[in-house]
């Protein structure tokens, strides 16, 4: 049968396409969040504390400067906490690190409202008491950058507060005090959002009222914590621990309005840079100088540029596959390959953060104009842009948000 003479151009493309085709080589790093990377402890001064304000409270309502309590067992009322502050251009900034444990005291199994163990007890006696929310991927510099509000999750009226403390810890430290606040909510319940970045607590005076999504402070790791995280925690009228998740192990009712999964696998960023990333574990050095991650964020390059593409996770489980690609400008693919995070042997199967990074190096006749990086994960598609060779107008938008549902208010 004679050769179809029109095929060969499409034949030779094909060929020429496959021969360009650059497939990535193994990650240059692999970084997991570790058990203990973002997580607290209340000292006795602390649980002190605590009681001295449910206390106040209680004796304000006496007085009748407060309404009595109210709860609403059955209501859903707790909006999401946290807010990210300005032109924020990524797809989202956080993880979570524990929940409420309802197991026994130390050294006796932890026991999270699903019944896992991502949660924690001390041997001083302490159980975790609230959920820990850690920005993620860059905590330090995100938190020096004030990147992420801390906002009240339910309307009430602010009962206490501390601020002026100390807030790059990286330690379990009991004589470490955080900054603070403390909001009775309309449902009876008091709200405390703990370790915040110093000189963010809100200027309201205790006895104001707020509404939800109203400002509170700015994350941090004041007090004895190990990273910059926002602990959330519910207290009752008798000072006793509220988880807000219903589960197997947690019979009280859910609170959150937006239903919130106990594994929640997203990608939080997608992003292009000039060299690799920096990352620091304590945002103090060895001399006690402040330091945070060095992201070297870029998305503008030139022909034979060296060019990094990293990618952060939450809730990421080994054998959770990840499609890459970057496209050229005429949506030919540059580069294809696949991640798993099952392939770096590490000693868990499940993290609640992790972040990894790959090396390119575009070609001299790259050509010039807008192109795109392409990560499909559990069935959600994210984009990030870059340019070579140009420049983007400073209004034309580097990252689409994909459509999916968050736990967000």
């Amino acid at each position: 049968m004679p050769e179809d003479a029109s095929m060969k151009p499409a034949v030779l493309a094909a060929l020429l396409l496959v021969s360009t085709l650059t497939h990535a080589q193994a990650p240059q790093h692999v970084h997991v969040v570790s058990d203990d990377a973002f997580s607290d402890m209340q000292s006795p001064q602390q649980n002190e504390r605590i009681a001295t304000v449910v206390r106040a409270v209680d004796e304000l309502r006496r007085q009748g400067r407060l309404p009595q309590a109210t709860l609403q067992a059955e209501t859903m009322d707790l909006a999401w906490p946290l807010l990210p502050t300005g032109r924020f251009n990524q797809f989202d900034y956080h993880g979570t690190s524990n929940f409420v444990d309802h197991g026994p005291p130390y050294p006796g199994p932890i026991q999270d409202y699903n019944c896992g163990t991502r949660s924690y007890n001390l041997p001083s006696g302490y159980n975790h008491a609230g959920t820990d929310y850690y920005l993620w991927p860059f905590p330090w510099s995100m938190m020096d950058e004030g990147q992420v509000q801390i906002v009240a999750a339910a309307p009430g009226v602010i009962v206490g507060k501390d601020d002026g403390n100390f807030d790059r810890n990286c330690s379990l430290s009991g004589s470490a005090s955080p900054n603070i606040v403390y909001v009775l909510q309309d449902d009876g319940l008091t709200a405390i959002y703990m370790h915040m970045r110093n000189g963010s607590v809100t200027t309201q005076a205790v006895g104001t009222r707020v509404a939800a999504g109203d400002y509170l402070g700015l994350v941090g790791s004041s007090g004895s914590s190990t990273g910059p995280h926002l602990h959330f925690e519910l207290r009752d009228a008798a000072g006793a621990v509220v988880d807000p998740r219903n589960g197997q192990c947690n019979a009280a009712p859910e609170r959150w309005i937006v239903f919130q999964p106990y594994e929640d696998p997203h990608i939080d960023t997608l992003s292009t840079h000039s060299a690799e990333p920096v990352l620091v574990g304590c945002g103090v050095d060895s001399n006690g100088n402040a330091v945070a991650e060095t992201p070297n964020y870029k998305d503008e390059f030139t022909p034979g540029d060296e060019m990094w593409v990293f990618a952060s996770y939450r809730d990421q489980r080994n054998g959770q596959i990840t499609h890459f690609s970057i496209t050229r400008p005429d949506a030919t693919p540059f580069a294809q390959w696949d991640f798993d995070l099952a392939s770096q042997n590490n000693p868990n199967p499940f993290y609640s953060g992790s972040s990894v990074d790959w090396k390119f190096t575009l070609p001299t006749n790259a050509p010039i104009g807008v192109w795109m990086v392409t990560a499909l994960f559990q069935g959600q598609t994210y984009t990030r842009t870059f340019t070579v060779g140009l420049s983007l107008p400073p209004w034309l938008p580097r990252l689409p948000r994909p459509p999916r549902q968050h736990p967000r208010m």
